[in-house]
């Protein structure tokens, strides 16, 4: 995705060739530190299949984290171990036991803790094939939003979301001979642990464990991350006989210093990341923009800057005469640390709604947050929803809300099925034209470090089905982004 932002090579040309540290950006190359898949659905027979690629030669600690759709709460976290050049694939499944989703696997590559462990009572399993190949399954749970003011507190609020894949560290391997160690504390080849054999499998992922379990790896086990990680995903109905394949968004130069965590713990969640954030500037003579947050906030405001766009623009398609559906799936991952406060005065911009609402009451109430949007829609001759002129027409647009932090969106009236055969989290915007384009702005903002930002964090796609008969297609395109507006302030 390239939004706004650049890379560090233009960076370092602006000035003049010198070695400087880049704000966290958005990288136009598709590797990152941290990669953010927008969506996953396990509902009506839907599973999300996803790749986490490490290109560098560096083995890395990662956290793979799944969030809910409404608030981005966390419904599953675990740490991942990469070799050097490895491929770590797993799904988002309805769990076979129960009514929410699950991470479903295959993959050899090292997690702590294993999946397919106990976690009562949404416990895993681990089910070994006659030819030897092990599938894991781990349920999500509902822990962090089963709580006295959320309304919604079932499982099934688990069967759509997002996946936050973050690196932590670099793995390295660390001489210890110290004789106060333990026997487990002593076992440092940290990058050695998780480089697979000519079996395919790591050549030691319980020590990983052990290391953990023996209270924290040692000094200089794991270092700054390198980035150079890539993503992959695709949806895939097999009753509805369709798949839709995206991309996630990755973002670089995030942290400075490695944040390797226990995996019981929610840290490092991507508003944790560096302070500084290099924003492109098309009217800007050096064509960028290093902008140093501050206060509190500044972390999440930052990466919420790096993803910030002034609107989205993508394909409609509803032509009845070829079974046309289109969905667009727009999600904000950064949302949750701005809209979840106690009192609707701690909300942190661009965003203006709290998802808890009026403070002070132990009802149980649903707020959703909502954020008002312009909608404008346009046919494949230029006309446009409201206005009657044939070319080129003054945009005008409609004023509505989005409510979750990933919405799905199923272009035509209320009742319209979803192209991606989803339920969960569903909502329908009537389309004027069979087919054409349309564009959702914020006019929403935020200032710190000097600067106003106009706009709204934003990631996602849109996804586009033909039903032909007993056959069906599908595709999805990424959103287009519109440079941010940056004044001083």
């Amino acid at each position: 995705m390239k939004k706004n932002l650049i890379s560090l090579a233009v960076a370092a040309s602006v000035l003049g060739g010198a070695a400087a540290q880049a704000g966290q950006y958005v990288s136009p190359n598709g590797t990152g530190q941290v990669i953010l898949f927008p969506f996953y659905n396990a509902d009506n027979g839907n599973a999300t299949n996803m790749h986490v690629v490490n290109t560098s030669s560096d083995a890395k600690a990662i956290k793979v984290r799944f969030v809910e759709y409404k608030n981005s709460d966390e419904v599953l976290d675990f740490n991942l171990y990469l070799s050097p050049k490895d491929h770590f694939a797993f799904g988002v499944i309805k769990n076979p036991n129960g009514t929410g989703g699950a991470v479903i696997t295959q993959d050899n590559s090292c997690t702590v803790p294993a999946l397919g462990s106990a976690n009562p009572p949404y416990d895993g399993t681990a089910t070994v094939a006659a030819s030897g190949a092990t599938t894991r399954v781990q349920p999500f749970v509902n822990y962090q939003y089963a709580n006295g003011l959320d309304v919604d507190s079932t499982i099934e609020r688990t069967l759509t979301g997002h996946v936050e894949v973050i690196e932590m560290g670099v793995l390295n391997n660390v001489p210890n001979t110290t004789a106060a160690l333990t026997a487990d504390q002593k076992k440092t080849q940290y990058a050695s642990f998780a480089k697979h054999g000519a079996n395919g499998v790591p050549a030691a992922c319980a020590t990983l464990n052990a290391s953990w379990a023996a209270g924290a790896f040692v000094a200089g086990g794991v270092t700054a991350p390198s980035g150079g990680l890539y993503g992959l995903a695709y949806h895939i109905n097999v009753e509805a006989a369709a798949a839709f394949g995206f991309e996630p968004t990755a973002i670089d130069d995030w942290s400075e210093i490695a944040q390797h965590t226990n995996p019981g713990t929610n840290d490092p969640s991507i508003v944790k990341g560096q302070a500084k954030v290099s924003i492109h500037l098309p009217a800007d003579a050096n064509n960028m923009k290093e902008i140093t947050m501050t206060g509190g906030a500044a972390s999440a405001q930052a990466v919420s800057a790096a993803l910030t766009t002034a609107s989205i623009s993508n394909d409609v398609m509803v032509n009845p005469a070829i079974g046309g559906m289109t969905d667009w799936v727009v999600t904000f991952p950064t949302k949750n640390y701005h809209v979840d406060h106690a009192t609707t005065t701690d909300v942190v911009a661009p965003f203006t709604a709290n998802w808890l609402g009026t403070s002070g009451t132990t009802t149980k109430k649903e707020v959703p947050a909502c954020e008002a949007v312009s909608i404008t829609q346009y046919n494949r001759e230029e006309q446009t929803t409201t206005q009657g002129l044939q070319f080129s027409p003054k945009p005008a647009g409609t004023t509505s809300k989005i409510c979750n932090e990933v919405a799905v969106i199923a272009m035509g009236p209320t009742g319209t099925a979803s192209a991606l055969s989803v339920t969960t989290g569903k909502t329908n915007l009537a389309s004027t034209y069979a087919e054409g384009w349309q564009q959702i702005g914020f006019a929403q903002s935020s200032t710190n470090g000097g600067y106003k930002i106009t706009g709204l964090p934003v990631i996602g796609f849109g996804a586009y089905k033909v039903n032909n008969g007993a056959m069906s297609y599908g595709n999805a395109a990424e959103h287009k982004y519109a440079s941010v507006a940056v004044v001083s302030s």
